[in-house]
């Protein structure tokens, strides 16, 4: 089973490294990396990552009004045949499964299913009272978040099946319209990218860094537009997301390991 992973970045070079190897730790093995307004050194990092690992890079038009959607359906358009489930996340976004070593092994078990693409609850971090961006591992670093009946939870991201025809794209940064719909881990049926149940991790995660520190909203989030083209995020924005109400230990045990590859590299 091959899995990959699309996704649009903007100046993450502190990140995106660790955020390549957890993905390629815990199964996938192809990434398709979406390169909106970067300034930094991002590109020269993943440059040097594609000596190890299947990245293809890809530089955003500036031009366009909706990049998200864009790269989205291009993606999957250009290289859904290449993978049997390509998962569409953001870089402050960890996919992990929850009750086995592997994403290959958990989404072996929808394989027989008839669906054409599953949805992965948020569980969003807060700050964990960071008022400076510490150096370091974002899941080291961050590990207080909201509880699960945090409403934003509801929020999925989407793991589509590949080789589906060309009806596939998205109708928004959630959620891909498809020809047999889209379930969560309970199999039940998603139609938007929000949705009314109650959030599961059962089966699988997706651990949602929203904020990071309060230095790196006011200097850099707060700023910028979103890819999805969501407005300016405020003081009210901050407010709403900066939730810490439980100590998570979930990347624990991925620590140690992403220490050593990292170095290594």
């Amino acid at each position: 089973m091959k899995l990959g992973i699309t996704t649009i970045q903007r100046n993450r070079e502190p990140w995106i490294k660790e955020w390549v190897i957890f993905h390629y730790m815990v199964g996938f093995r192809k990434f398709y990396i979406y390169l909106h307004q970067c300034s930094d050194n991002t590109e020269k990092i993943l440059i040097n990552l594609k000596k190890k690992i299947d990245i293809q890079i890809f530089t955003v038009d500036t031009s366009l009004e909706w990049p998200q959607l864009t790269c989205y359906k291009d993606s999957y358009t250009k290289h859904g045949r290449e993978v049997d489930w390509m998962a569409f996340i953001d870089g402050d976004e960890f996919l992990f499964p929850t009750k086995s070593d592997s994403m290959e092994t958990t989404l072996s078990e929808f394989t027989e299913k008839n669906l054409s693409a599953l949805g992965v609850y948020w569980s969003c971090f807060g700050s964990s009272g960071h008022i400076s961006e510490p150096p370091g591992l974002i899941i080291e670093n961050y590990k207080h978040r909201a509880k699960d009946g945090y409403e934003n939870n509801r929020h999925i991201k989407s793991i589509v099946r590949g080789g589906l025809n060309e009806t596939v794209k998205p109708a928004d940064p959630h959620f891909f319209k498809t020809p047999h719909g889209t379930y969560d881990e309970n199999l039940r049926p998603i139609e938007k990218g929000w949705t009314d149940y109650e959030p599961t991790y059962n089966t699988f995660r997706i651990n949602h860094y929203v904020t990071q520190s309060r230095s790196f909203f006011l200097n850099f989030k707060s700023k910028i537009r979103t890819p999805d083209g969501s407005p300016l995020r405020d003081e009210a924005w901050w407010q709403e997301h900066d939730r810490n109400d439980v100590l998570d230990q979930s990347m624990d045990t991925y620590v140690p390991s992403l220490k050593n590859i990292l170095t290594s590299i």
